[in-house]
């Protein structure tokens, strides 16, 4: 019989950091007493640097206090900004490296292009990828760089039948860890179709008795599943002292004192399972206490969610307008007494890793004009009473006139919204808006030929899937918007002619898209493979093609060849919403 003694662990814990390896500028709402009448200030908040600090601090006063440590990332590395447009997995690998990860959980943006991006970074890490209802298990082990027998990889053990999982020594008493991700994969990311992803419930439950067979009752989650998801699983399933979670970019506390909102108290207990998150985007370090008893159960779990603050506060956000030296130093003792602020000094070795391998390139992108932007570019994925997105319909139109000058007879393209990420205000543009902020996902363009029918599924299960009509979608993201192609979407109207005037653009007319002719279309990879309702368009002519040029790639020589971008004079999608029973013929 295993003699089990209780435990205690801090854990650090960042999640969505989508590339952001440089700080962010926030904005920081205080108290008209600490700004004589003021109400804002910006402050440069997170970025690798500061997070590699904080994780050292709050590392030595874990051991000064007799605490074992350790340190997770709740997945999505990849995505979000010049860094990865430039570099793809390998500033991710080697700056999670550098900042001292230990352990981290597979996100759905780690497979937005397939799982060969995740098999090189993999090569390249010093830390455990815990996916643990990830079957490879059926992988093909004839692709360049299969995934399934690298040592690295805590995927689902097909013949274990529960999640691999690591132990970690806290002071002679192991404690278990293993990862989760989203169930949906197939639904919302690009996983390689020979790798499932399985029930979550059905995982946990059978990893949780495979370790306590090994005499291990002291066990903990690191899961990419969304916030919500998470609490549900803590109700769900016994046995788990905390899950460490992501996906959902949920900033956990009380952040009111510095102008954001409440979310929950950190640590949120569930049934005896703790339940933390930590917002997004290396803003802000997550410092969980964890003490368990000798029995496997929690004994306290406390902590809290920090915001990594510089020293300097100005009046602008572009850190150029400086306050008046009293109010800055009112500002910095009231920010100082917050427990939910860390002020901190960057890293020097992550400031020389990033200045020595990777900034000048970025640096040099974010200093080239390609093109002057006239006027405000909203972007809002569903339309509302302002109407429909103004950049989006720009994005598409560039695809479909790459597609076109790479010599492909396109009659028209579809985006989903959600790849869209940003606004754009008037003034000069460069490729380090379009790359890191604009268009950040780095996913290729696909060509195919599809039915008129299916194009008319497509949008009208796309829509439905945004708003819910009929069916649980996952998310606004997948209003789609078009170029040389216009339609009415009507949400009152029976499933299945919700689409009415489906148009295509041709020699100069509208004309009918009839549901038997082939029609030539380009949309990002994403799209082209059905995902978020636009499983129709899977069932293509012929196989797509890939152009081999990013949805950024596709932009930028768009905006350089127009110079100067304005919201387009028609709106291609009318929209009628639910509340329309005047509207209903």
């Amino acid at each position: 019989m295993t003699n089990n003694r209780s435990a205690k662990i801090t854990i650090a814990h960042i999640n969505d950091t989508h590339s952001h390896f440089e700080p962010s500028s926030i904005s920081l709402n205080l108290p008209e007493t600490v700004l004589d009448g003021q109400t804002s200030v910006y402050a440069s908040c997170g970025g690798f640097s500061r997070v590699s600090s904080a994780v050292k601090d709050v590392q030595r006063q874990a051991h000064l206090k007799g605490r074992e440590f350790m340190f997770v990332h709740a997945g999505d590395c990849f995505q979000g900004t010049l860094y990865f447009s430039l570099y793809k997995g390998y500033a991710n690998a080697k700056l999670l490296n550098a900042i001292g990860v230990e352990a981290m959980a597979l996100g759905n943006h780690e497979l937005d292009m397939g799982n060969a991006p995740v098999a090189d970074f993999m090569d390249q890490v010093h830390f455990p990828l815990l996916a643990g209802n990830w079957d490879l298990s059926q992988e093909n082990q004839a692709k360049p760089n299969p995934l399934r027998d690298k040592a690295g990889v805590y995927a689902f053990d097909h013949h274990a039948g529960h999640a691999r999982y690591i132990v970690k020594d806290v002071l002679g008493e192991p404690v278990a860890l293993f990862g989760l991700a989203i169930e949906n994969m197939a639904g919302i990311a690009n996983p390689d179709p020979d790798t499932d992803f399985l029930d979550v419930v059905e995982v946990a439950e059978q990893t949780i008795a495979a370790i306590r067979q090994q005499g291990i009752n002291k066990i903990v989650l690191i899961s990419h599943l969304g916030y919500e998801r998470d609490l549900e699983l803590a109700a769900q399933v016994e046995g788990l002292g905390a899950i460490i979670g992501g996906h959902t970019h949920t900033m956990q506390g009380d952040f009111t004192n510095v102008g954001y909102g409440v979310t929950d108290e950190y640590a949120r207990m569930v049934q005896g399972t703790c339940v933390v998150q930590a917002g997004c985007n290396a803003l802000a370090l997550g410092q969980l206490d964890l003490d368990f008893n000798a029995d496997g159960t929690v004994a306290s779990a406390t902590g809290v969610n920090q915001l990594l603050l510089g020293r300097q506060f100005t009046v602008d956000a572009s850190r150029s307008e400086h306050l008046e030296e009293s109010t800055h130093d009112a500002v910095k003792t009231y920010l100082a007494a917050q427990p939910n602020v860390r002020f901190c000094a960057k890293d020097p070795l992550i400031e020389n890793l990033l200045n020595t391998q990777f900034r000048p390139a970025v640096r040099e992108l974010q200093t080239l004009h390609i093109a002057e932007v006239g006027e405000p570019l909203r972007h809002v994925r569903i339309p509302d009473s302002r109407g429909g997105s103004h950049i989006a319909p720009l994005v598409v139109d560039s695809f479909l006139w790459k597609g076109r000058q790479l010599g492909h007879d396109v009659d028209f393209a579809i985006h989903n919204a959600g790849g869209v990420r940003a606004s754009l205000n008037p003034g000069p543009i460069t490729s380090a808006d379009i790359a890191g902020r604009l268009l950040p996902f780095a996913i290729g363009l696909m060509v195919y030929q599809v039915k008129g029918k299916r194009v008319r599924e497509a949008l009208e299960g796309a829509i439905n899937n945004a708003i819910d009509n009929g069916i649980e979608g996952t998310g606004t993201g997948s209003f789609p918007y078009t170029a040389n192609l216009r339609f009415t979407y009507r949400c009152c109207s029976d499933e299945g002619r919700r689409i009415e005037q489906l148009e295509t653009y041709r020699n100069g007319l509208w004309v009918a898209v009839e549901d038997e002719v082939t029609y030539t279309s380009v949309s990002s990879g994403y799209t082209a493979n059905g995902k978020e309702g636009y499983d129709a368009l899977l069932d293509c002519i012929a196989e797509p093609q890939a152009l081999n040029v990013t949805m950024a790639d596709a932009f930028a020589d768009y905006a350089a060849d127009r110079q100067y971008l304005t919201a387009p004079e028609e709106a291609l999608i009318r929209y009628i919403p639910c509340q329309c029973s005047q509207d209903v013929a």
